[in-house]
């Protein structure tokens, strides 16, 4: 099977791509930049070095798909190469959304496909794996970049006037906009928007560390932090970004454009399915291991005698908890203020 031409090159199943480029018949193949294998079926490959690899995990989402591609494409920035690992998904869905756009990509995008799902994290780290790349993003089937995204990354980074105490920057975070949206036949349809994190003025540890602030399609960050703080956890079937990202911030900064260029898309109204968030459809899981992560953060600190990231997750959780409980009441005198009655009858009683 062929997309166009020679335009991109379809191994067979049982045959895979060696060092170089070569294929060869093996269950398994090696990467050439570490030894780490990759259990893969089919690889379709076209692929240069780029300073950015976009790595895209999706599974049996075609209409999500297809509009993640022109988010890519789209980018001004065009130093990147696209990877898009199919986890246990319909091959020839993926090959269909992908064939209309290979002029676009100009040898700049690498299929892989695993015969049977193999989790979010362990995906990511096959994408992550099987390109060459100075910069990493993780940008999901179901979420959307603005034009402008990996410009202004690459241009933060890239800066020498950056404020450092300490510790060098590990990457960059944008701010993102929450998009309710529900899928409708064969589209996708917005029901509102609003931001997610503005709030924010920095990336703080320690409110990282009572929970995720920001999702991974606004966070570009260096492939030799990934190496250096190891790769998603694999092991985890949710909160992988979160741990991911701690693990990131308890060792270098991370920088903060205080702009929307990312989307984070959510169907509120899909509780189960492949076209679910996991941050809805499986809440309870969520809480589950959020719960089971935050006790072997704190076990890791006992058994080591210190008091460190099990500690502080612990502490400031509980913190967010009492604001949580608070934050209705500061809503309430907040409009009470704004309240022009209410502001008068203040002043007569003065």
């Amino acid at each position: 099977m062929r997309l166009r031409g020679e335009d991109i090159i379809v191994l067979v199943p049982l045959v895979y791509l060696g060092p170089w480029g070569r294929p060869v018949p093996a269950k398994w193949c090696r990467t050439r930049w570490e030894n780490d294998l990759l259990p893969c079926s089919i690889w379709l490959i076209q692929m240069k070095n780029a300073r950015v690899a976009v790595i895209t995990r999706t599974k049996n989402r075609a209409i999500l798909l297809k509009r993640a591609i022109p988010s890519v494409l789209g980018q001004k920035y065009q130093d990147w190469t696209h990877v898009i690992v199919n986890d246990g998904g319909d091959p020839d869905e993926v090959r269909s959304v992908v064939a209309p756009h290979v002029d676009g990509y100009r040898d700049r995008i690498t299929l892989i496909d695993n015969p049977t799902s193999v989790g979010m994290e362990a995906a990511s780290n096959i994408g992550i794996r099987a390109c060459s790349s100075e910069f990493i993003v993780i940008h999901d089937d179901d979420d959307t970049w603005a034009p402008d995204f990996l410009s202004r990354c690459i241009e933060f980074m890239d800066a020498t006037t950056k404020p450092r105490l300490g510790c060098d920057y590990g990457g960059v975070i944008a701010y993102s906009l929450r998009i309710i949206e529900e899928i409708e036949g064969e589209g996708v349809r917005t029901v509102t928007t609003e931001p997610f994190n503005t709030w924010m003025t920095s990336v703080s540890l320690y409110r990282l560390a009572a929970g995720n602030t920001f999702p991974p399609i606004s966070f570009l960050f260096r492939r030799d932090v990934w190496e250096e703080v190891g790769c998603f956890r694999e092991d985890l079937p949710v909160l992988g970004d979160w741990d991911f990202h701690l693990r990131v911030c308890v060792q270098y900064e991370i920088g903060l454009i205080p702009e929307l260029l990312a989307n984070y898309h959510h169907r509120v109204s899909i509780r189960s399915g492949e076209y679910g968030n996991t941050v809805i459809a499986a809440n309870a899981k969520h809480r589950a291991y959020e719960n089971l992560y935050r006790n072997e953060l704190l076990r890791q600190d006992l058994a080591a005698g210190r008091t460190g990231l099990g500690f502080l997750v612990g502490v400031v959780s509980s913190f967010e908890h009492v604001h949580g409980q608070i934050w209705p009441v500061e809503q309430f005198f907040t409009r009470l203020r704004a309240n022009r009655w209410v502001r008068r009858l203040a002043t007569l009683l003065r």
